[in-house]
């Protein structure tokens, strides 16, 4: 069989798991495979072939042929719907893998929200299900991005939807379209004049309707891409108003949604506000502002030059009074440029006020492009319109004072680093917040970006507050304990990170959270809540154990005796017990050398393990053992004749010779280390436990000890 003709088969299969019916794992599972045949990373045999048959069974509902009629495809778009908020609920919360899927498709979903949000007979939870949709996939997606796939939604026409009585969807290509002026009837009239127009209500039928697509950009809460989002709304309407063929209802439709904005994103208490984030509004400013300078009397000389060839070309009527229309505005030579010009020149200035009022702290000495503002707003303070010239004296007088100021306070205020520092901490607290987990997710990845090691030459803001670092750890062992794997193992990186910045105090915390309170009988009554943070807590330390190296010495007396007394206690479970036996033969691997002061006594109770620990083959212990469950079963059991706590203690010893060996031959250092009783019982303890031991994997791992310690011996006698 052609590999095309079985994925087209196997494909759609597993497609078909993501129904709601089915069981939750087998949604997890599908979701899991279609994640990692779309992912970019992956890299397996017909990776193209899958990744195309799956999108093609996924998008292709949403897509519309030449005629403007849905193309033939596998699903239903109610089913492409529903398969779509299942894969991405289930799946791992990956940015790339959520842009990729929904990007395409982003216009088609926000033209389906935007009609059932105008339907009061539409189910609620398809509703809130496309908003969200459309929201996770604003939280994640970059800025450029979010800005080029949302603006062609301002471009489109108004797909018609319908819905039938049992809930599915399709295009209605039959619906008449009718012009935004059809729309106004004198019933319409009438009824504005009894009830008065709501100032958010789409009087004229735009597509999409301003104050509607403004909400989502509100809710979505990405000041970044709003802020972008604005510059561009105002390149468009600036250019489509200059155009004399342009579309007149093009230009309202940017216009009401300039004031939407403005209305809806400019909140100073808002993190959507648009004005916090000034960098592109004050480039477009300065945009604006240029042309004005350079070409406004080029532009009302041509337009002299061009109207006096025209009036000589055309001869006046005898019958008519060219005096009557000399006082016309239209005829005014540069009239409709000039006010268009001093349109938009009013526009950037107030934008510019605004801009300034919102964030206290801007001037020219945080960002310069101010200092071209200023220069350009002059001609308009002494020559421009009333209403600019009013303008641009305050916007003048503002940044004056503003840079006075800010120079009075340079060497009391904080660097701009550590502010920006903040504002990323406060919008990963936000983010964390969130309901949507992959937008937690990327709250976790800033905080963990925030607080990591710089890298030589790194501008990227650093938190260097220590007042912060117990409420970040806090976060981080929190999010030790969530189930998705990607939030756990973003917690894991983020507290070796924290480790490496902050030093001893955060290990301590760490190494608290994981070996305190294991006295006495404490240990028994443990939950498996409490071992799996215990658990993934020792992850954590295991990674700051490797990432310590040579500089492990300074921490060792932190790390070791915790662990030992994990190791020492009968009451905790093996599973935990196991899990301090490895982070010794971690910290065994890192630097030999600074656990030898532990190393004697380490050594002696891992023989104790292997001694008392052992099940022989044909004991009544192995009888027991194949009775009781494994620790796979049963975490939390103290039954220490599991296999995996014999395993850890051999894998420990065996580290443990193989490293004294080497570091022998290297620098002749620690020949004296054990004695000669410790050589004779540990070969007389591995020998027996490699000959009767229940468990293969005990009896190979014991024979390759005991070769590891024949090595050692000989090392120590000079051989």
């Amino acid at each position: 069989m052609k590999p095309e003709e079985f994925h087209n088969q196997v494909i759609p299969k597993i497609v078909a798991l993501l129904n709601p019916q089915e069981s939750a794992t087998n949604k997890r599972a599908a979701a899991f495979v279609i994640s990692r045949m779309l992912s970019g990373d992956a890299k397996f045999e017909h990776q193209d072939l899958i990744s195309k048959i799956s999108r093609i069974i996924l998008l292709r509902p949403f897509s519309t042929g030449e005629d403007g009629k849905t193309v033939d495809a596998t699903l239903s778009i109610s089913s492409a719907l529903v398969t779509l908020i299942t894969l991405v609920s289930n799946a791992d919360p990956s940015p790339t893998l959520i842009s990729s899927l929904l990007s395409p498709i982003v216009s088609t979903l926000y033209s389906l929200l935007h009609y059932v949000d105008h339907v009061k007979t539409v189910d609620p939870s398809l509703r809130e299900s496309l908003r969200g949709l459309i929201i996770t996939w604003g939280k994640i997606v970059s800025t450029a991005d979010g800005v080029h796939i949302l603006w062609p939604i301002l471009r489109s026409d108004e797909i018609k939807w319908t819905i039938d009585l049992e809930g599915n969807i399709s295009r209605d290509n039959k619906a008449e379209t009718h012009g935004p002026l059809s729309l106004l009837t004198p019933e319409d009239l009438r009824a504005g004049v009894e009830n008065e127009y709501n100032i958010n209500s789409n009087i004229l039928g735009l597509y999409p309707d301003p104050s509607h697509f403004v909400q989502l950009l509100k809710t979505v809460n990405r000041a970044d891409i709003s802020s972008d989002f604005f510059v561009r709304l105002l390149e468009a309407y600036r250019d489509q108003k200059n155009d004399e063929g342009g579309d007149p209802t093009r230009v309202l439709l940017y216009l009401q949604v300039i004031m939407q904005m403005q209305a809806q994103l400019t909140d100073g208490k808002s993190s959507a506000n648009i004005l916090c984030k000034p960098t592109h509004l004050l480039s477009f400013i300065k945009h604006v502002l240029e042309p004005r300078i350079s070409t406004s009397h080029e532009s009302n000389e041509q337009y002299r030059n061009q109207n006096a060839r025209v009036n000589l070309q055309i001869v006046t009527p005898q019958d008519e009074e060219p005096s009557d229309e000399g006082d016309s505005d239209d005829d005014t030579p540069g009239a409709e440029v000039n006010n268009s010009d001093d349109e938009m020149i009013e526009t950037s200035v107030n934008l510019l006020l605004s801009i300034l009022e919102a964030n206290e702290d801007l001037s020219a000495r945080t960002a310069p492009i101010l200092n071209h503002i200023f220069s350009l707003l002059e001609p308009f303070a002494r020559d421009g319109s009333d209403v600019v010239r009013s303008l641009a004296k305050e916007a003048r007088m503002v940044m004056t004072a503003r840079l006075a100021s800010t120079s009075s306070r340079k060497f009391a205020s904080r660097n701009q680093d550590e502010e920006s520092a903040k504002d990323i901490y406060q919008k990963a607290l936000k983010l964390l917040q969130d309901p949507i987990l992959p937008v937690r997710a990327h709250g976790l990845l800033l905080l963990r970006q925030l607080v990591a090691p710089s890298a030589p030459g790194s501008k990227d803001p650093k938190l260097d507050d220590d007042a912060l670092v117990p409420a970040i750890l806090s976060i981080f062992l929190q999010s030790v304990q969530d189930d998705d794997s990607y939030m756990f193992l973003n917690a894991v990186q983020g507290l070796a990170a924290m480790v490496d910045r902050f030093g001893k105090e955060v290990l301590r915390g760490l190494v608290k959270e994981y070996a305190d309170g294991l006295d006495g009988l404490n240990a028994s009554s443990m939950t498996q809540h409490d071992l799996d943070t215990r658990t993934r807590v020792g992850e954590a330390l295991a990674a700051v154990i490797r990432r310590c190296g040579e500089a492990l010495s300074l921490y060792v007396d932190i790390i070791v005796p915790p662990l030992f007394q994990i190791l020492r206690s009968r009451h905790s479970p093996t599973t935990l017990r196991t899990s301090s036996l490895s982070l010794l033969s971690d910290c065994e691997s890192t630097n030999p050398l600074s656990i030898l002061s532990y190393v004697t006594d380490l050594a002696n109770v891992m023989l104790d393990i292997l001694q008392l620990e052992i099940v022989p083959t044909g004991s009544t212990f192995k009888n027991k053992e194949k009775q009781l469950p494994s620790v796979d079963t049963e975490p939390l059991s103290t039954n220490t004749k599991f296999p995996p706590l014999r395993r850890g203690a051999l894998h420990f010893l065996a580290l443990m010779m193989r490293e004294t060996t080497k570091l022998i031959y290297e620098s002749s250092f620690g020949s004296s280390l054990f004695s000669d009783d410790f050589i004779r019982r540990a070969k007389t303890t591995l020998g027996y436990v490699a000959s009767v031991d229940s468990d293969d994997i005990v009896r190979v791992m014991a024979r390759e000890a005991a070769e590891d310690l024949n090595q050692l011996n000989k090392a120590m006698l000079g051989l």
